[in-house]
């Protein structure tokens, strides 16, 4: 069975999906690009992959196409890549790709996608077959089916501020709300060894001991009044040598926000603009990797379920990105800098 003619079939029976009477499901491939003349193929192909709110891709190491121009970036690279960056939480890989096979695709196109799918991905068992490729494939509409929906009930239980526990936080006043939200980012961290203060935690990050420092913005970063609230944490590090003495690194300053924040807010948190800036779901991540600050910018902490979420996706974040290990690490160097300096003092 060719691969078009599997997804052909794929799609007839996920359309004809019943639930509760409802099919819920509609279903696009490629074949059906060309009847589209509204858009050329290429162009269609990738308006689906920024549209739709499922992605399932059979990922076999061909990259397709690569145009009438032809170029070193095919078709599937580009869907994959659209998709992701447009919502990571949509895209879902169904691995049946081969490496020691003698038909692997072998075209600069192919080489340059098998690379950046190795680097960009992670896979667990390789499927084959068609009936066991069926399989995983509506095993995995069903995972994210639920994922979607899983979702849908975060954002509906946030509320908005006017109503359920966003109002009753923007009834507090500054220093209220600000020792709310510190609260709610302290008991998303889980089990964590005491730092002997309220706005403090040693947490394990990576196998290894990180003492992160809480901070709350209790209005919009814009507001002069919340903003000093935490100013720039990092300038008091060296008075922190009592509370790294239980870790293995630190301080990490993680900061919850009321409102949005943008990169340019948090680079003036920083200092000085010369850091690496990570815009992620969560908010900002900011890190130098010369003096080894780090700060962790939660957006939208405008009530307990959001700002525990919040947290909990720039967890999601480390591991999915494999950026634990250089969090330690620099955690580790911004220790024996602020040791130093306490010392020097």
């Amino acid at each position: 069975m060719s691969l078009s003619e599997l997804r052909l079939k794929l799609k007839k029976d996920v359309e004809a999906t019943s639930v509760f009477g409802e099919r819920p499901y509609e279903v696009w491939i490629h074949e059906k690009a060309t009847e589209d003349l509204e858009l050329d193929a290429w162009d269609e192909c990738l308006r689906q992959a920024r549209e739709c709110d499922i992605f399932v891709a059979l990922y076999n190491g061909h990259a397709g196409a690569t145009g009438p121009q032809g170029g070193s970036v095919g078709i599937c690279q580009a869907e994959l890549n659209l998709a992701y960056s447009q919502a990571p939480g949509k895209v879902f890989i169904v691995n049946i790709f081969e490496p020691s096979s003698s038909n692997v695709p072998s075209r600069p196109a192919d080489k340059q996608f098998q690379k950046f799918v190795e680097e960009q991905y992670r896979f667990g068992r390789m499927v084959k077959g068609p009936g066991a490729i069926e399989g995983e494939i509506r095993e995995t509409i069903v995972r994210a089916t639920v994922k979607m929906v899983q979702r849908g009930v975060i954002e509906a239980s946030r509320g908005k501020g006017y109503l359920g526990p966003a109002l009753d936080w923007n009834r507090q006043s500054y220093l209220q709300r600000r020792a709310s939200m510190i609260a709610a980012v302290r008991g998303s961290l889980g089990p964590s060894r005491s730092a002997s203060r309220e706005d403090s935690c040693v947490t394990t990050i990576g196998g290894s001991r990180v003492l992160v420092r809480l901070g709350a913005v209790p209005d919009a970063m814009s507001v002069a009044a919340a903003r000093e609230m935490v100013g720039q944490p990092h300038l008091a590090d060296h008075d922190w040598t009592k509370q790294l003495a239980n870790a293995d690194g630190g301080p990490v300053h993680l900061v919850a926000c009321h409102k949005s924040v943008t990169e340019a807010q948090a680079k003036r948190m920083l200092g000085f603009p010369n850091a690496t800036v990570v815009n992620g779901p969560f908010g900002i991540y900011v890190a130098d990797s010369v003096q080894a600050i780090q700060l962790v910018l939660i957006a939208n902490c405008q009530d307990e379920t959001r700002t525990q979420h919040g947290v909990q996706r720039f967890q999601d974040w480390l591991a999915q990105s494999e950026q634990s290990e250089l969090l330690v690490r620099l955690a580790r160097k911004r220790r024996s800098l602020v040791t130093l300096l306490a010392k020097d003092a």
